[in-house]
């Protein structure tokens, strides 16, 4: 094969031997994660190999996944079918899905497209659900000690993001199959119809999850667009959280913020930074007004 990105040995065999001859279409990687995404051409048809480094986790997760949750929505044409994979070589192939990616402009603000990104996701978390006893405490555990490390948050935001993380009381908390990173940079339009794509970060988490990013991203700004996809959701999960939800997006924020650092991504690191100062002024006024 030739003009493949990046791929440990072990990785190159075994798409030598699930897909003999396999020609690179594109490669779609981010080049920010050691992840590398590629769309082939075999025996006639497209199709999508990812493979990771050493020290990722996203396939796997994808691969859980696929066994998991996402089949039921590739079962209905609302996500790829996986074709292969080696949990323990961190590679998978799954089918191409034709379409026009969503990732803002004017199909991220049609209404029937965030109907339909609505009613997949209420598929998705409607499929099953659990108790987790502990996941709460670690997430906001994690964030604190995303606050030890290299960041640009403000000295004075950090300390009250610290003191707001630190106090926050959490409890078991009902878990439901979620995407991770659910966004019109991960929906594929075709035809009018549908589908979802890269679920990397796929994992059970409580369902307001799942609207974090979107707010970040499109529903502070854009509310009429919001209404639009809960419409095609169902409900508005943020209605019986109160100030619980903005305690969820700073904790996010702050993962966002200095995971972005990190990486070197700093239009995200901005966001993450941005909703932090939101976080910590819907707070301060909820605070306020119960005095």
């Amino acid at each position: 094969m030739s003009d493949w990105p990046v791929m440990d040995r072990e990785q190159r065999d075994l798409v030598d031997e699930w897909l003999p001859g396999a020609e690179v279409v594109a490669d779609l990687s981010w080049g920010l994660v050691d992840s590398t995404v590629v769309r082939v051409r075999h025996e006639d048809r497209d199709l999508i190999v990812k493979a990771g480094g050493p020290d990722n986790h996203h396939i796997a997760r994808e691969i859980n996944g696929h066994r998991d949750g996402i089949a039921v929505l590739a079962q209905r044409g609302l996500a790829p079918r996986l074709l292969r994979a080696s949990p323990s070589h961190r590679i998978l192939v799954t089918e191409y899905l034709p379409g026009e990616l969503v990732d803002e402009g004017e199909m991220e603000r049609d209404p029937n497209v965030l109907r339909q990104a609505g009613a997949v996701l209420g598929v998705l978390h409607g499929l099953k659900s659990q108790t987790d006893e502990t996941l709460e405490r670690n997430l906001f555990r994690k964030a604190v000690k995303w606050l030890d490390k290299p960041h640009r948050i403000p000295p004075d935001d950090c300390e009250r993001v610290r003191e707001a993380l630190e106090a926050y009381e959490t409890s078991p908390v009902t878990v439901v199959p979620n995407h991770g990173d659910y966004s019109g940079r991960n929906w594929i339009l075709h035809e009018g119809r549908l589908a979802v794509i890269d679920f990397g970060r796929y994992g059970y988490r409580p369902a307001h999850h799942d609207f974090i990013r979107m707010y970040f991203r499109r529903w502070h700004d854009h509310p009429d667009e919001m209404n639009a996809f809960l419409e095609g959701y169902g409900s508005d999960l943020r209605e019986s959280l109160g100030s619980t939800w903005w305690k969820h997006v700073l904790r996010e924020a702050v993962a966002t913020a200095c995971w972005a650092h990190k990486v070197g991504d700093e239009p995200f690191e901005q966001t993450g930074l941005r909703f932090i100062g939101i976080a910590l002024a819907e707070l301060t006024d909820m605070d306020f007004s119960e005095k």
